[in-house]
């Protein structure tokens, strides 16, 4: 007030109602509803998806973004890339915005009339209120497991988080939901509403139970009572076939044709940064994917198993600092089914010092496979100079990052330039 405030908004207990401190039950969505008010409440004018899950959000929301393009609409995309175009010029670091940029983000995609907003809707925006002032048009649930105990405390109230995005889509509108899962099959329970998704299940409203998956992509057919759609994608992976399957699902939802969900899917050739193939002709793979969960790692390692059943998989990975403690040695467990050898390397280290982080990390080993660095790009370096014609290098983390965060500070790093220099020389 001494600064000049007009008001000041609180849910503290510890401040009494005056008529110029307005009191009330919680402050988060408060604001999300003042920021929406202030921008002329632009959710109203554009159709607005939000996809959730602990993994796929970021494939699944530009498949579907390229799908709706595919159909002659202006898409804007807001998630962990950033803004897709970027219309706003905002020094975003959050998933899912801040209220105040989220709405001042879709303000500037209703001026310059885009059709929708495709979001990535993280479980710390929706126990923060951040999208309480969004009636979604479609909403879609990914996959649940293990990640940000750190700020939830516990599973059940992770996964009680994610379930909210549910209660936030139009009347009369139907939640699409990869249901093979426990968590799946939870949310189809708890919102009888929800239509499912399948790749076991021919009784699910959307299913795919014949499809191919190879070294050079993905083929398939996803059935939808009379209605069916072929699949042929260079995208690579079990997981990413549930990501196309779960965007066609709300792509026709939506209204669009099949033959344009085909050609939206086909136009999606690569995702940057999520299992992203960045090497050259004549040398060694080299797979980038930001994974940094467990049940990432899984999935990717698996799927480059299956594809390649005669290559070497070796790994470079750490886990972030002041983060979720408990999933560290379940990365290092995870990694371990699948790899050869692996390289811990820092990874976000923050204001934790890199050996507590990494001697949380190699608890989870039972075999000795690993080597520990405190630099990461030292530990690339290595990897690289070990790496043979037989052999996939998997790099989690940074996926197309390129900065280091290390004590408060985001310092310029790239894996990419790294290994660019290192077949240079």
């Amino acid at each position: 007030m001494n600064k000049k405030a007009v008001c000041v908004i609180s849910d503290s207990n510890d401040v009494e109602e005056t008529d110029r401190i307005i009191k009330v039950e919680n402050a988060r969505k408060a604001l999300t509803c003042l920021a929406s008010n202030y921008y002329g409440n632009p959710e109203k004018h554009i159709k607005t998806i939000g996809i959730t899950g602990t993994n796929g959000k970021t494939s699944t929301t530009l498949i579907l973004k390229d799908i709706l393009e595919a159909d002659g609409k202006k898409v804007i995309q807001i998630g962990t890339l950033g803004v897709i175009p970027d219309i706003t010029n905002l020094n975003l670091s959050l998933t899912t915005p801040d209220s105040i940029s989220l709405f001042q983000i879709l303000h500037h995609a209703v001026k310059e009339q885009f059709d929708y907003a495709v979001l990535e809707v993280s479980s710390h925006a929706l126990s923060q209120n951040r999208v309480d002032s969004i009636a979604f048009d479609a909403v879609g649930f990914t996959n649940f497991s293990l990640d940000h105990l750190d700020y939830h405390k516990s599973l059940e109230n992770y996964f009680n988080d994610k379930k909210k995005l549910f209660n936030l889509i139009k009347d009369g509108n139907n939640p699409l939901v990869l249901s093979d899962s426990s968590y799946g099959e939870d949310i189809c329970k708890d919102y009888p509403n929800s239509k499912k998704i399948s790749l076991k299940n021919d009784q699910a409203d959307y299913f795919c139970t014949k499809f191919s998956i190879n070294q050079d992509g993905i083929t398939g057919t996803m059935v939808s009572g009379n209605c069916s759609l072929e699949i042929n994608s260079e995208l690579k992976g079990r997981y990413n076939l549930e990501n196309i399957i779960l965007a066609s699902s709300i792509a026709l939802e939506l209204g669009v044709q099949s033959s344009i969900i085909e050609k939206g899917i086909n136009n999606c050739n690569y995702i940057s940064g999520r299992h992203e193939n960045i090497s050259k002709p004549g040398f060694p793979d080299i797979i980038v994917d930001y994974g940094h969960t467990p049940d990432a790692y899984v999935n990717m390692l698996s799927s480059l198993k299956e594809i390649y059943p005669n290559k070497k998989i070796k790994v470079l990975f750490g886990a972030g600092g002041n983060r979720d403690q408990s999933k560290r040695t379940e990365m290092a467990k995870a990694v371990e089914q699948f790899a050869t050898e692996c390289y811990i390397v820092p990874d976000n280290p923050r204001f934790e010092n890199i050996n507590d982080i990494n001697n949380d990390v190699i608890k989870g080993f039972s075999k000795d496979i690993y080597t520990v660095f405190d630099d990461r790009e030292k530990g690339l370096l290595i990897a690289l100079e070990h790496l043979d014609a037989d052999d996939i290098l998997v790099i989690f983390g940074k996926g197309n990052e390129e900065f280091q965060e290390i004590n408060g500070k985001k310092l310029y790093y790239s894996d990419r330039k790294i290994i660019e220099s290192f077949y240079a020389s």
